[in-house]
């Protein structure tokens, strides 16, 4: 049985001041003057302008004087990560435990702190290390017989200790079948780092490679440099300096694309099998690759041309050995020495190394379980319900077959909220996982059993016959990252979400429906949308449209394109078509979560008046409490998927005719377009 606490959606300013403003007159209802409702309306009332038109500009309206209220300028999701940064650094520093693997994780978080205080690692054990994996191998050491050094064992040792060679190895579902798990060659993130800087810098289309490699030797020299010395290594520096050259250079020129390399000779894909065979015995991972079992390359061009280059270095003999290995030193060194930094880097090491039992610590320790199992599983059965009938049912540019299907996917999509109960009342399950993790002497080869593990994880996912059956996918839930995980039809909401300003355990429904809610109405519509179509119910690729709603849709999404690309001035511009998909879920989860709210109205005859607010009806509120989840001062956004923070409340509540129903907007007025983009 699936290990996850989840759940299977089965379908069955003054008040005197707004009143003038909104056209609706306070109604009789009392203001709630508890702690909670006092503390609440003033977060909501400090924010706002109640002298901007909320028909004109309803973004002003809802956040002018936000730059007033929160100094810092963070959005709701900035507060609330800056306020689960301070919960886990306060989890450990309390060093609060209730079984022995919680222990291990506060014990290597005070092992990493008493090192922080001291050099961040030994020298020599680093060096030591690195020759140890690489047989003895050392850019710092004159070597003569570098025909000794065996690729193979190298390769094999390096990725059972999770250093990044030809590429992070993840396992995940394969999307052709739901019956087996696939192993990914992904491009290290070291390498697109620097393409990244690359095209900052001067663009794709300019080499670079010189640029980089000088500033990387730069960096690295003086580091270089003290473990020469501390290692009292044969070598001296001018040739280790032009040997740790040219390993970086070639790192640069793979992580560009800037090599040159024979197109007919193969060094690693042609003995893949045996290698990886060897990898996983090592490992104890209980799997045997066959001829017949699929691997993925998304970066698959990467994967060939360092193939080939590694064919040419051997081909070159002693001289081209020498700059591979001396490549592979560079790439460990560069592993070990970025492990950690400071204090702060301390929990996130402790949470990379063991995620879930860093999130059921914070789930015990700030998280009120009925919050889980109660509150949000009904509320999330209620915005299911509200996706089916505010935007499914009511997509007019959806065929009767497609709307069938999508319905059909929604009644199968699974939801994962907060932590999964099975864990915190039988923590054996996470013993075992974590079981490899061991509190070493040194700090050093704690970091070593950490790496161990980590492969270990990722690779024992092969034995499990699909994603969804792994319960340790995804595994960080402190953070602030709802997802919809297409390839197995999964919304997955993290423990982090559900305290406030995201979620109230009690007494404040309206805030869980505008911002839990809209939360997740967003990633439902996920499930059907321009990548989403691609999966069927079970995970697997399937055509969700018809060709006649692929048609219909092509033909839709200019009006919404055009819309967003005309909804803001030059200099404050959005570019409606790399926004299309996250501006059509933002629209479709409003149009969810209002609907499941004013059913709930209905349902309950839920009443209530803040202080300072009380002319707002809880319609009002509803829009007012959403849209202040995205108040900041500034607009533009490094974020190119979603539109800057401004615009997606604009755009979305523009579009969204009960948003101007509820204030009374008049239709034509800013906020209430006579002609909608969705």
């Amino acid at each position: 049985m699936f290990l996850w606490d989840a759940v299977r959606l089965l379908l069955t300013a003054s008040a005197i001041r707004i009143a003038q403003v909104t056209g609706r007159q306070p109604l009789s209802t009392p203001a709630c003057r508890s702690d909670l409702c006092q503390n609440v309306a003033h977060e909501i009332v400090s924010s706002m302008d109640d002298t901007i038109d909320p028909c004109t500009d309803f973004y002003a309206y809802a956040c002018g004087r936000w730059n007033v209220s929160d100094p810092y300028d963070r959005d709701q999701s900035g507060v609330l990560k800056a306020k689960i940064s301070v919960q886990l650094q306060e989890l450990f520093d309390n060093g609060s435990y209730t079984n022995p693997t919680e222990k291990k994780a506060s014990d290597i978080y005070n092992q990493c702190i008493r090192q922080a205080n001291d050099q961040p690692f030994d020298d020599r054990s680093l060096v030591g290390a690195v020759d140890d994996l690489l047989g003895g191998w050392s850019l710092l050491e004159h070597h003569r017989n570098v025909s000794a050094f065996r690729l193979d064992d190298a390769l094999v040792r390096l990725q059972l200790n999770n250093i990044v060679v030809y590429g992070s190895l993840p396992v995940s579902r394969n999307v052709f079948s739901s019956d087996e798990n696939i192993l990914f060659f992904v491009k290290p993130y070291r390498l697109s780092w620097l393409w990244e800087m690359e095209a900052l810098i001067n663009g794709h289309g300019n080499l670079t490679v010189s640029y980089l490699t000088a500033q990387l030797m730069n960096k690295w020299t003086p580091i270089v440099q003290r473990l020469l010395k501390a290692t009292n290594a044969s070598a001296d520096w001018s040739t280790v300096k032009n040997r740790l050259e040219q390993a970086i250079r070639l790192d640069v020129s793979l992580a560009v694309g800037r090599v040159e390399v024979p197109p007919y000779r193969s060094r690693f894909l042609a003995s893949f099998l045996s290698l990886f065979n060897t990898m996983l015995k090592a490992s104890s991972v209980k799997f045997q690759a066959t001829t017949t079992t699929t691997f993925g390359a998304p970066n698959s061009e990467y994967i060939i041309q360092l193939d080939r280059k590694m064919a040419q270095l051997e081909w070159d003999g002693d001289a081209g050995r020498t700059v591979l290995a001396d490549w592979l030193w560079w790439i460990s060194v560069y592993h070990y020495h970025l492990a950690y930094r400071g204090k702060g880097t301390c929990v996130k090491l402790v949470k990379a190394a063991m995620p879930l039992t860093v999130s059921g610590m914070f789930f015990k320790t700030y998280i009120p379980s009925e919050a889980v199992e109660k509150q949000a599983k009904v509320l999330a059965f209620e915005i299911a319900n509200g996706v089916r009938d505010a935007v499914l049912l009511k997509a007019t540019w959806m065929d009767r077959a497609t709307q069938d299907a999508a319905v059909d996917k929604l009644n199968h999509t699974l939801l994962v909220i907060g932590y999964p109960e099975e864990f915190l009342h039988d923590s054996t399950l996470i013993d075992d996982l974590y079981a490899k993790v061991h509190v070493e002497v040194s700090f050093f080869d704690t970091l070593r059993t950490i790496d161990r593990s980590n492969s270990w994880i990722n690779l024992r996912k092969l034995s499990h016959t699909a994603a969804s059956d792994d319960p340790f996918y995804p595994t960080d839930l402190t953070l602030l990252s709802a997802v919809m995980l297409p390839e197995s039809n999964r919304i997955v909401i993290p423990a982090a979400y559900l305290q406030p300003p995201t979620f109230y355990a009690s007494n404040m429904d309206i805030i869980n429906y505008a911002r839990f809610g809209s939360m997740i109405g967003h990633e439902f519509t996920h499930g059907f949308d321009i990548l989403g179509k691609e999966f069927g119910k079970d995970g697997k690729l399937f055509s969700l449209w018809t060709n006649a709603t692929q048609n219909n849709y092509n033909t839709k999404k200019h009006t919404l394109v055009d819309f967003y690309n005309n909804i803001s001035p030059k200099n404050d511009s959005v570019d409606g078509l790399q926004t299309l998909g996250e501006n059509i879920a933002d629209i479709s989860g409003y149009r969810a979560s209002y609907l499941a709210f004013r059913n709930f109205l209905r349902r309950t005859k839920f009443r209530i008046k803040l202080p300072g607010l009380e002319a707002l009806n809880e319609e009002q509120l509803f829009w007012l409490i959403e849209a202040q989840t995205y108040c900041t001062r500034h607009p533009a956004s490094l974020d190119t998927a979603h539109a800057p923070n401004r615009y997606r409340v604009m755009g979305s509540y523009m579009n969204n005719v009960d948003f101007g129903a509820a204030y009374n907007c008049s239709l034509g007025s800013p906020m209430n377009p006579r002609i909608k983009g969705w």
